[in-house]
């Protein structure tokens, strides 16, 4: 049994959950891809072998890795755990009378029947997503706790994160807190959750985390945990920007990645959109990116902390700043220096088309030392020349689902950062 828990999100990382993509991600086609919530259809026999890169990275820093499909088995081992298990994540309008022993523990998550005829019906879709393991539960402290997402494809993740979990041997004694995932209305998701140190959560109110969600998480960790602040991050609602971690994740104490001037120049990003909707008018095409409107959502931080305060600030990164969460100058930027370019609007660009490929979303090893596609070479070569060190691995087809190493990695056991 390990010493379960995470308490900073660059302290040295030693066991993390991960999910190798596979069948499930046969179940998925042109017309079905976006109700998955994917913009792209993997190509497993490449996605596999990168996946494996990313895993061997990690091991080769010292971080024992854990499957969570490997988990899931052993728990259907036992045959009274298996039934159970499957009782409880199968609603029981969809298990009807099929026996639970003929649902294996493969089909949890690549669907079931396993394999789709024209003329019957599907019990359990796939969970193509369940590779992005940062979503479906995360740590804070020494607590699990159950997400509860937004779309209804991923709340089965859930709910068989929560499964494996209470049962698997490994977790024994293991406080999990379900009471999000379990309250209507409620949302939040892992990829928006961060924990800056031992005593500061940060979350982000996105596309799929809400103020509901977040408050009932800061009373929970107020009343059971050590964390003294949980600030709410407001970022717009998009598909590009889903989750906090997308636009700003820690490469080591108190220094972050994130996206140039985002937080305190939101208008340029809304000109780059207005600019970029004009160009494919005049080319007679439909523009598939974000209303610019969108860029005028307030960006603001909301600092809670357990004796009931409230700090607002309208600009981010000043908010954390100010609480000493962040030092602004050691921030890097996605793409690299703005002294590097001619504008703002080729900064911009330049950034907005490698975060496409998720350049801020990189997961720490250790202090100083994050995992980022190879593919992102501004990004990387910024981090190197502000001392971080970069480990690289391909990463074409895994980021097809729009998840970058922090995406498809939750630790169950990091430590703090300490000063």
């Amino acid at each position: 049994m390990g010493t379960w828990g995470v308490y900073s999100e660059v302290g040295r990382l030693r066991t993390v959950m991960v999910h190798q993509p596979g069948w499930e991600h046969r179940r998925m086609l042109p017309w079905n891809k976006a109700a998955m919530l994917f913009d792209d259809i993997l190509d497993v026999d490449f996605a596999r072998p990168e996946h494996k890169e990313l895993v061997h990275k990690m091991q080769n820093h010292g971080v024992r890795v854990l499957y969570f499909a490997d988990l899931l088995k052993d728990v259907c081992a036992q045959p009274s755990r298996h039934e159970e298990l499957v009782r409880e994540v199968v609603p029981p309008d969809l298990l009807g009378e099929t026996d639970p022993m003929a649902i294996q523990p493969t089909h949890l998550i690549m669907g079931y029947p396993e394999v789709y005829r024209l003329d019957e019906p599907i019990m359990l879709e796939p969970l193509p997503n369940l590779y992005f393991q940062r979503d479906p539960a995360f740590f804070i402290a020494d607590k699990l706790i159950v997400s509860s997402p937004h779309f209804r494809i991923r709340r089965r993740e859930a709910a068989l994160a929560r499964a494996v979990y209470k049962r698997h041997p490994m977790f024994e004694g293991l406080e999990i807190y379900d009471g999000i995932f379990e309250t209507e209305g409620e949302t939040i998701e892992g990829g928006d959750v961060l924990v800056a140190d031992e005593h500061t959560v940060l979350v982000g109110i996105s596309e799929r985390t809400n103020e509901a969600g977040v408050e009932h998480l800061a009373r929970y960790l107020f009343a059971n945990t050590d964390i003294e602040k949980v600030g709410k991050v407001f970022i717009p609602h998009l598909h590009e920007f889903m989750h906090l971690d997308t636009l700003l994740t820690f490469v080591d104490r108190q220094q972050i990645i994130t996206l140039p001037m985002f937080w305190e120049e939101p208008a340029l990003y809304a000109e780059a959109a207005r600019r970029v909707k004009a160009q494919c008018e005049r080319f007679g095409t439909e523009y598939p990116g974000p209303d610019p409107d969108q860029f005028t959502q307030r960006l603001k931080l909301e600092m809670l902390d357990r004796h009931g305060d409230r700090r607002s600030y309208d600009n981010v990164l000043e908010g954390l700043a100010n609480e000493e969460v962040i030092v602004p100058e050691i921030t890097v930027t996605v793409s690299g220096d703005r002294r590097n370019f001619t504008s703002p609007g080729e900064h911009i660009l330049e950034a907005l088309r490698e975060q496409w490929n998720d350049a801020a979303n990189t997961f720490a090893l250790k202090p100083g030392t994050v995992l980022s596609y190879s593919r992102n070479g501004s990004t990387r070569r910024a981090l190197e020349a502000a001392m971080v060190e970069v480990v690289p691995f391909p990463g074409g087809e895994l980021v097809r689902g729009r998840g970058g190493p922090r995406c498809m990695t939750m630790p169950v056991e990091r430590d703090g950062v300490g000063f």
